[in-house]
């Protein structure tokens, strides 16, 4: 299996501002609860970034592989601001790892993770690009993914 984007170890740091967009959740995506994250979990991540409605809850979309080509999309969120923030989201990709993110309040200095489903990433040679979105107190933004090919 492939990765088009670089690899990154778990874990969030500031990082600069993505341009912000709204779109629909996938219809057909389950619903999940946040969950605190396991730091010996191995994820590929993209760069973190900082939610633009508050600069101090920062994100990153997370790519969750084992050995028989399975893969889950993971959007990681740590709360770095003095107070607490409302939370939800989804999880978009291409290969079907689509979840919905509970809504949730979020304390400060409190890390979680939202899992997509395990998916097997199809053996056809296309790259499939992934995304995570984020909504923080009403406003949504987005963050890429690890795409992947295989």
């Amino acid at each position: 299996m492939k990765f088009r984007q670089t690899v990154r170890v778990a874990g969030i740091v500031t990082a600069g501002l993505l341009g912000v967009a709204a779109t629909a959740a996938p219809a057909s995506a389950a619903t999940v609860n946040w969950k605190k994250l396991d730091p010996n979990i191995g994820m590929f991540c993209e760069q973190p970034i900082s939610h633009v409605t508050y600069p101090g809850v920062v994100f990153q979309g997370c790519m969750v592989v084992n050995a028989n080509d399975d893969a889950q999309i993971v959007m990681v969120v740590i709360n770095q601001g003095p107070k607490a923030v409302n939370i939800g989201g989804w999880t978009s990709s291409q290969f079907g790892s689509n979840v919905t993110c509970a809504d949730s309040v979020l304390n400060p200095n409190i890390e979680v993770a939202c899992f997509g489903p395990t998916v097997h990433v199809p053996e056809d040679g296309r790259t499939y690009n992934n995304s995570v979105h984020l909504t923080v107190n009403g406003s949504t933004k987005i963050a890429p993914a690890p795409s992947v090919s295989n």
